[in-house]
């Protein structure tokens, strides 16, 4: 049955590390876990979605976005633009094989979605987007968080929310908790101004 064989590929992701560390900062994320995290958010913050977002879409896409880092890896949101180029290639060539392990129809609604969550066009895509940019936030400075200023002293209080904002500011009540942990984690010294 070719789902098995896709759904245990996709165990692989298991395997895939990101760049961030845990909560407790006892280990480095894995992209299961993220995606995971990803999805509670998305079922606990639904209230915070504009009416009429299909919160079931978000969370499909949002199970649906990392898969490709089996084949592609994971890259840190800061990296440079033409890593992010090379990146969107090799999880563009890591989503036509990992998709194509299904059957056709069902091959064609998998890649949709991630293809979906690429293009940015859709409230579901930017609720899920504005969701997987403050899951990050949350465990590197979050309350209790030990930050990670020692391994990335480049990223500052002022570098991070400019580079989340494009993705939270749509969303008034999740950029406004995302400014107030970055402004709580420079308060306790985890976080450079």
């Amino acid at each position: 049955m070719a789902q098995l064989d896709f759904v245990l590929t996709c165990d692989r992701l298991k395997t895939a590390l990101r760049t961030t560390r845990l909560h407790d900062g006892s280990r480095l994320e894995n992209s299961a876990e993220h995606s995971w995290h990803l999805a509670l958010l998305a079922l606990t913050l639904a209230e915070y979605a504009p009416t009429g977002t299909d919160v079931g879409r978000v969370v499909r896409l949002l199970l649906m976005h990392d898969l490709v880092e089996i084949g592609a890896g994971d890259l840190s949101f800061d990296a440079p633009a033409e890593a992010q180029a090379a990146q969107q290639e090799a999880e563009a060539r890591a989503a036509a094989e990992l998709f194509g392990l299904l059957p056709t129809d069902q091959a064609a609604e998998f890649l949709g979605l991630w293809q979906e969550f690429e293009a940015r066009q859709t409230t579901e895509v930017r609720f899920a987007r504005a969701l997987d940019a403050l899951q990050p936030m949350l465990l590197t400075w979050g309350p209790g968080a030990q930050g990670c200023a020692a391994s990335h002293p480049e990223l500052t209080h002022l570098r991070v929310l400019g580079l989340k904002e494009k993705h939270l500011r749509e969303f008034p009540e999740l950029w406004a908790a995302a400014q107030g942990v970055m402004a709580q984690a420079q308060a306790r010294g985890v976080l450079q101004p």
